[in-house]
Parts: C-alpha cells; sequence; structure tokens
C-alpha cells in the first residue's frame, strides 16, 4: 500500500506574540469579521496535545509522516528530530502576501502546497485523537478514501452561525459542478450501501429532489489526497485565494469539506459507516462523563473533542480528560523529549 501521512495543524494560544499579532489584525478586520472568529474557546490550550501524539505511535505505528502544521511556534516537549515529524510553518506553504492567518480554512485549504507530502494523507485538527488500534484501511482502500456518502439537509440553529453559511456555499458549488441523480446512477451501490446503517434513510427520502441539500459532514479526520485538492482548485481557484486571504473566519469561506464533498460526488471513496468506530464530543458543564467513559475503555477508535463556551469549570473538565488519556496513554512517545 502507498505511503500515508498525517497532518495537524496547532496553534500555542498562550503565545504572547501570536495574541498580540492576532489582536492587532483583529481590530483592523473587525468590521468584516464575525464574532465567532475570535472566539476564546478556538484558542486555548488543553494541555493534552501529547496525547496524540502517544496514540499516533501506539495505535497507528504505520504511519509515514506527521506534518506538524503551525504559526511558528512548536510545544517544548516535541522532539522535532524525530525522523517521522515535519514541522511546517504557515510560510512553508502560503503565499506570504496572505500571512498572517488566525483560521483553520486558509490553513486547510493549501494542504496540498505542503513540500513532500504524500498524495494520501489523513487531516486531523488537534480535537481528535485515535484511541485504539486503525489500520491503513480505516481511512483508504487502495487508492479510495473511505467516505459517507449520505444526504443531509442544511439547517442554520444560531445567529450567525457561520459555518452553516460556509455549508450552504460549499453546497451550491457542487450543484453547479455536478447532477446529483447522474453521481447516484454512476454508483449507485456506493450511495446505497448497507454499511450506512439507518443514515440510508436519508438517501431514500432525499433522492427524489433534484439538487443536494446538504451532505453529512462529519468532523473527524478526513481522509484526503493532493490530486483531488488540485482539481478542486483548478475548478474554483479564484474563490478558494479569496478564503486564502481571510484572516479570520467569513462566512463565506469554503472548507476542506469541499474536496470530501468532491470526492463523494466523483464516486472516489470507499463506503464506510464513520459512527461505528468514531465519535464527535461536545463539551458542556456535566456532558463530559460520557467522553471520559469513551476513552478510558477505548470505545472508539477515534474522538473528536469540541471545546465550547458554556464550560464554566474549564481547569476542572481538562484535568479529568487528561488523566483518562493518562489511563491509556501513559507512557511517553518517542515524539516526545
Amino acid at each position: 500500500m502507498d505511503k500515508i501521512d498525517f497532518v495537524i495543524p496547532w496553534v500555542d494560544g498562550n503565545d504572547p506574540h501570536w495574541r498580540e499579532d492576532k489582536n492587532y489584525h483583529w481590530k483592523k478586520n473587525n468590521t468584516n469579521a464575525f464574532i465567532d472568529g475570535n472566539n476564546e474557546s478556538r484558542f486555548r490550550d488543553w494541555g493534552n496535545l501529547r496525547y496524540w501524539f502517544r496514540g499516533v505511535e501506539k495505535f497507528t505505528p504505520w504511519v509515514n509522516n506527521i506534518y506538524f502544521v503551525t504559526y511558528g511556534h512548536v510545544p517544548e516537549w516535541l522532539n522535532v528530530d524525530h525522523p517521522k515529524i515535519k514541522v511546517i510553518k504557515h510560510e512553508d506553504y502560503i503565499p506570504k502576501k496572505y500571512l498572517p492567518v488566525f483560521q483553520a480554512n486558509p490553513i486547510e485549504i493549501n494542504f496540498h502546497r505542503i513540500p513532500g507530502l504524500s498524495e494520501k494523507f489523513v487531516y486531523f485538527n488537534d480535537d481528535m485523537f485515535v484511541i485504539n488500534h486503525m489500520t491503513e484501511r480505516d481511512f483508504f482502500v487502495e487508492d479510495r478514501p473511505r467516505e459517507m456518502a449520505v444526504l443531509y439537509p442544511i439547517t442554520n440553529t444560531e445567529n450567525n452561525d457561520s459555518f452553516s453559511h460556509m455549508l450552504l456555499s460549499m453546497t451550491g458549488l457542487i450543484n453547479s459542478s455536478f447532477s446529483k441523480k447522474q453521481c447516484i446512477k454512476n454508483n449507485f451501490f456506493k450511495w446505497f450501501s448497507p454499511c450506512y446503517g439507518k443514515s440510508l434513510l436519508n438517501n431514500i427520502l432525499m433522492y427524489r429532489y433534484n439538487n443536494i441539500s446538504g451532505l453529512l459532514a462529519t468532523h473527524v479526520p478526513s481522509s484526503l489526497k493532493k490530486s483531488t485538492m488540485e482539481e478542486v482548485w483548478r475548478c474554483y481557484e479564484e474563490r478558494l485565494w479569496e478564503v486564502t486571504s481571510h484572516k479570520f473566519r467569513d462566512p463565506s469561506d469554503i472548507t476542506q469539506y469541499i474536496f470530501r464533498y468532491w470526492t463523494i460526488m466523483k464516486g472516489d471513496f470507499e463506503p464506510t459507516n464513520i459512527y461505528k468506530y468514531s465519535k464527535e464530543f461536545f463539551l458542556q458543564d456535566g456532558s463530559e462523563e460520557e467522553l471520559l467513559d469513551a476513552i478510558m475503555n477505548k470505545k472508539y477508535k477515534m474522538i473528536c473533542i469540541n471545546d465550547t463556551e458554556t464550560i464554566s469549570n474549564f481547569e476542572k473538565t481538562r484535568d479529568r480528560i487528561i488523566e483518562a488519556f493518562d489511563s491509556i496513554l501513559g507512557d511517553k512517545s518517542e515524539f516526545e523529549l
């Protein structure tokens, strides 16, 4: 099997130089920036990054290289001389005229420019962790990413929820580039795979409509191909450069989901039910018990821990999660000094 890399961006929200830079540009761009682009919960440190590296070493030892993407800072404990670790600064792959950036979208949609990155890679947010053994086939089958082709209606449940705007914009792009019914006809058994379980009902109920009203956007690691990103860039180059110019989240942004949508519409994927081995958790007061149980008992292969502004006792919640991680990943990895 071809080599598979991991890519993980990270920001040190406590770096005074980074904070000064961010605050300067926030004030400068405030008239156009959505307020959710500067929430403290987007940048605060949970102190659990080392468990991401421990999980990778223990449960996915087959990974080729780890591209650690940062503003310029690295954790003091990270072994940057480890042969698998490649520290990439934003300036190493994003054109200088667009820097600095303080949101994920420009960082993500330009991954294909990272020097040396393999054709097949998995993109992790720094809040996504591997907590049980995984194989290459959990992410790719030969050259095909694992995905769920599930129709899903887009809704907006919050005032000025910029992400919902982004999903709607990307759905428009997909509908302008593909015929929904032709794509389903071309890959019928990928769209109606029994592995989707109850999610298959979405496709049955929504098939009769002419356009895509949304695709399921699972917030778990993304299996991506550089060639797919390059193809999408050729189609939407002007729009993607515009997104790259946005230093903070903007409702008109395009996210890395566009590459997953493209993969699905072209049928270049292997069906899977991500829910069977992954789960996304939204942290709120009193809601962490299920997360702690999932970690300590390794109930899933991967989890995503979403921070929110509603946590009143951040330090206590952080310490409990670290304790849970330590129960399964207590040994220091070779990625640590």
